[in-house]
């Protein structure tokens, strides 16, 4: 039994290391080694069992009470395969060691990546949306190599113009390697320089310059060969699906590039004024290439945000503008993580189709696993249906990909909310909102947030904190404040009327829950009921089953009837 031990450890220790060596070639996941120790872990006991019920004969493994009294012939067998197992191990050994070993300056990079924030050699500030939606678009390809972890774009914004030295990033990162280069942009050339750079080492394993024509169709040729240069450098195998995605070529106006770039920055700052011109953006972006699927998904998105932004916004025009688009967009490339997670949000908001809208969310997923925009509404769409360990897990994996993200930050305390771990979520919102305070939206979730907690009077000072932010009056605000407070301390209703509604800038995204925080169950039921037909993605609507705020009006029959309308009822 003890030669059969040996033997087996000897096994053992040869099959771990050619885990070890084949699986960063073949791309193979880093979990495959501990499945694979747990394996011989397991089989480990059951071997010596066998050896102690079983003996090896030339003739084969019979029982210990079959098999002839032990002689030389078989312990010469055992003993040949001890010596053979025990030679292969000294040989891979020797040759891992001394033959295919790497030299120190080559050794074996740890498959992540942080891409710094591109320098504009041409000192152009027009040039900065074209340089961010570069490095954007970077990063999305590499984002799509599973084997490869890259940082996030908004964690590495923080970094634009740092002295930081290369090893003081990747140790606050926590990666092995950093990409650098510049842009210089110039008539009809576009000349970009790249270094992909060990950060243990502060030394370059790469770096290519590309001077190309300016065209569409040579940046992000430019880009895919950035990716799949960064992808062999780190040995990261890359499947058939992922080499096509980084050969596609969305559009190929370069003018179309550029107003969608502009668009999509306006579109993150998520306020009435960014989302009107990014409308604007996106509307010329497929004006100039109509085939470009981004840019229909774009205009879709700020169509469909800008009712929550924007009280006086045509919600009905927006809603046909943004079907449209969708319906565009599907045709064009359905298949794509950004215009997947536009459709199934129309799906959602548009049709109440909320299984539909899930599955979409999951497809893009598949695509692109760390997608923090899919995450994004998958976390708000499991969260309304009342899955808030799903949820958080979503929002919270989201937060870790964009640890610097407002947006995500943001969302990740609107779930909290949703799921009433109040503390965790408050903590949170405040640390987001003291980054920047004229963030309005996270101000109008900070009070929808205190009121849902419990925290009246926080609630009524941010309510009115927001309106002044988003250009209301303030003295109307403070009205309704008030409103707040006195309903929640002795159930006084308030009456808000159309006036105060106006002055303070309430459209369908809010005033059902500002009615209800107030107490007045028929006017907050009939704002409810016009923001369901109105379909404009009124958050006050979707988070209907889930949210306190309605329990005063839950058992009317007329409440009843619009969780039935939104798909929502039990």
């Amino acid at each position: 039994m003890l030669r059969v031990a040996v033997v087996y450890l000897a096994a053992a220790w040869l099959l771990l290391q050619v885990v070890a060596t084949i699986a960063p070639i073949l791309g193979l996941p880093d979990s495959l080694q501990r499945i694979v120790l747990v394996l011989i872990a397991i089989g480990f006991p059951v071997a010596l069992i066998l050896a102690w019920v079983l003996e090896l004969t030339p003739s084969g493994l019979k029982r210990d009470s079959d098999a002839e009294i032990p002689g030389r012939s078989n312990r010469q067998t055992l003993d040949n395969v001890i010596i053979v197992t025990l030679a292969a191990a000294v040989v891979y050994f020797v040759a891992d060691k001394f033959i295919f070993g790497d030299a120190p300056a080559e050794r074996s990079i740890a498959r992540s990546v942080a891409v710094l924030p591109f320098t504009n050699m041409t000192q152009d500030e027009s040039n900065e949306p074209f340089l961010l939606g570069i490095h954007d678009d970077l990063l999305t390809h590499l984002s799509r190599i599973k084997s490869v972890r890259t940082v996030s774009r908004t964690s590495m914004l923080q970094y634009r113009g740092t002295t930081k030295t290369i090893p003081q990033i990747a140790d606050e990162l926590n990666v092995a390697t950093i990409l650098e280069g510049s842009v210089q942009r110039s008539g009809d050339r576009i000349r970009i320089n790249v270094q992909l750079i060990d950060a243990e080492l502060d030394e370059h394993i790469w770096a290519e310059t590309y001077d190309r024509e300016l065209t569409a169709a040579n940046v992000f040729e430019i880009q895919s060969e950035i990716a799949t240069a960064i992808a062999s450098e780190l040995r990261a195998a890359l499947t058939p699906k992922e080499l096509q995605r980084l050969g596609a070529v969305p559009t190929q106006s370069i003018d179309a590039l550029d107003t969608y770039f502009v668009g999509k920055q306006l579109l993150e700052e998520r306020t009435r004024e960014s989302l009107t011109v990014a409308l604007e953006y996106f509307e010329r972006t497929v004006e100039l290439d109509p085939g470009f699927a981004l840019g229909w998904a774009g205009l879709a998105d700020a169509a469909m945000l800008l009712p929550e932004y924007s009280a006086s916004a045509d919600r009905k025009a927006l809603r046909l503008r943004s079907d449209e688009a969708v319906a565009r967009a599907m045709a064009i490339d359905a298949d794509l993580p950004f215009v997947s997670s536009t459709i199934a949000w129309s799906k959602l908001i548009r049709d109440y189709d909320w299984a539909g809208a899930e599955k979409t969310f999951r497809n893009a997923l598949l695509v692109q696993q760390d997608n923090t925009n899919v995450l994004h509404w998958l976390s708000h769409t499991v969260s309304w249906q009342g899955r808030h360990e799903e949820a958080l897990k979503h929002a919270r994996r989201a937060a870790e990909i964009e640890p610097d993200s407002q947006l995500m930050l943001m969302n990740l305390a609107y779930i909290l909310i949703d799921a009433l771990q109040y503390d965790e979520a408050l903590a949170i919102a405040s640390r987001t909102g003291s980054l920047d305070p004229g963030y309005t939206a996270l101000r109008r979730n900070l009070y929808l947030h205190e009121l849902r907690a419990g925290h009246t009077e926080d609630g009524a000072a941010s309510f009115v904190t927001y309106t002044t932010l988003a250009g209301g009056d303030p003295v109307a605000a403070w009205e309704i404040g008030d409103m707040f407070i006195a309903y929640a301390n002795d159930g006084t209703v308030g009456n808000v009327s159309a006036d105060l509604i106006s002055r303070a800038l309430l459209g369908s995204e809010d005033l059902g829950q500002v009615l209800a925080f107030v107490g007045d169950g028929e006017g907050a039921l009939r704002a409810l009921q016009q923001a369901t037909d109105d379909r404009s993605g009124s958050r006050s609507v979707l988070s209907m089953k889930i949210n306190p705020a309605y329990d005063f009006i839950r058992d009317d029959p007329r409440f009843t009837d619009l969780l039935k309308q939104i798909g929502l009822a039990k």
